[in-house]
């Protein structure tokens, strides 16, 4: 009887171990993570002092990260509203973007992996975004072609946008920036 019951818990003690351990590795870890408005951000992730969950994470081979002097990617799953973001619905990306050298803003799935669109179009780079004349940016997000900045969307299901910051100051001082200093991401309505 003392055989089972060894055999029990360290059978409860291994699955509880290894799924702990997957767990931690699965998704971007929680440690690290600074939150801006509807953007997240891991400014520590391209760093040598890298922490081991993010380490853990990387290995995966999920996807390689900024160098901490290169820039931030910040990514966004919901709206300002805390919604979802959704396929089935509209969004205006608008506002500003943080000072630096170059942007790009893309939509991924919720592994970081692009959508294979029938437009093949799946980012923004600064270079290609026609700009108001405030100077401020304004994109319409959606599954249907839109008129001026359009950002193809999948048809249904969730999704990530990913604002990839180039040679910009906010690396270091993610956790100073306010959300004014970031885009707002708006739903503007859902089929």
């Amino acid at each position: 009887m003392r055989i089972l019951d060894l055999a029990t818990i360290l059978g409860l003690g291994a699955g509880l171990g290894l799924v702990s351990a997957h767990w931690a590795v699965a998704g971007r870890p929680v440690v690290g993570k600074v939150e801006v408005g509807s953007w997240m951000a891991w400014p520590g992730s391209g760093s040598r002092d890298v922490d081991p969950y993010m380490r853990a994470y990387l290995a995966r081979g999920v996807h390689l990260p900024i160098g901490a002097g290169e820039g931030l990617e910040l990514i966004a799953e919901r709206s300002d509203d805390g919604a979802p973001l959704e396929g089935r619905c509209r969004y205006r990306v608008s506002g500003t973007i943080p000072t630096s050298r170059g942007w790009t803003l893309g939509v991924t799935d919720g592994a970081g992996r692009p959508f294979h669109l029938p437009l093949e179009r799946v980012s923004f780079t600064d270079s290609e975004i026609v700009r108001g004349e405030d100077g401020g940016l304004s994109i319409t997000a959606a599954a249907a072609a839109q008129a001026g900045n359009w950002l193809p969307l999948p048809a249904g299901g969730r999704f990530q946008l990913r604002l990839r910051l180039y040679d910009t100051p906010v690396s270091s001082q993610t956790g100073e920036t306010r959300a004014a200093n970031l885009p707002r991401i708006t739903r503007i309505d859902c089929r």
